[in-house]
């Protein structure tokens, strides 16, 4: 696939909902210290444009756990009802969701609750890695900062794609020699 068709393909993100499979290993929940190459590799390079498209865009996944809703809570003063009440419960996933737009999003100002964001928020744009390639780190191609990484990293990804096994042997030889 040539490059022009790579990028028009990556620009569907911006209308179309898709995740882009990255090859970088994903975060292993089991043993994250030792598998976040690739999440650091990614947070070292990507750029926030602060645009607050994933805020604003109906669908997003807001989701909110225990202790994202304790934080927000404490840090508005508020109770959980009166926080449930700007949510909506996913009874498939067993979890609140914000409703969208996120309530806390201001078009002029950002996220006003940014200190007691929900942790979906401080990952995004990562996802959980596609069921297809269930190592390599997802980025949602809605983001416009994301869609701009890939693009400009796009030749790395190929060379690492290409000798994945030898990196990572390489980066574990690395690692026991520290």
């Amino acid at each position: 696939m040539k490059r022009e068709e790579q990028h028009r393909t990556i620009d569907r993100g911006e209308t179309e909902p898709f995740d882009i499979a990255l090859p970088l290993p994903a975060k292993d929940r089991g043993d994250p210290d030792n598998t976040s190459y690739g999440a650091n590799l990614f947070w070292e390079r990507f750029r926030c444009k602060n645009c607050g498209r994933c805020c604003y865009t109906p669908g997003a996944g807001l989701y909110l756990d225990r202790d994202d809703m304790d934080r927000i809570c404490r840090h508005l003063g508020w109770s959980r009802k009166r926080l449930k009440s700007l949510c909506r419960y996913e009874r498939t996933a067993k979890v609140w969701a914000l409703k969208q737009p996120c309530p806390f999003y201001d078009p002029e100002k950002g996220c006003t609750i940014y200190p007691a964001r929900p942790l979906t928020c401080t990952r995004y744009p990562l996802h959980p890695p596609l069921k297809e390639m269930p190592y390599n780190l997802a980025v949602d191609a809605f983001c416009p900062a994301a869609r701009e990484f890939v693009k400009e990293t796009l030749g790395w990804w190929i060379v690492c794609e290409t000798n994945w096994a030898r990196i990572l042997k390489s980066m574990e030889e690395g690692m026991e020699e520290e």
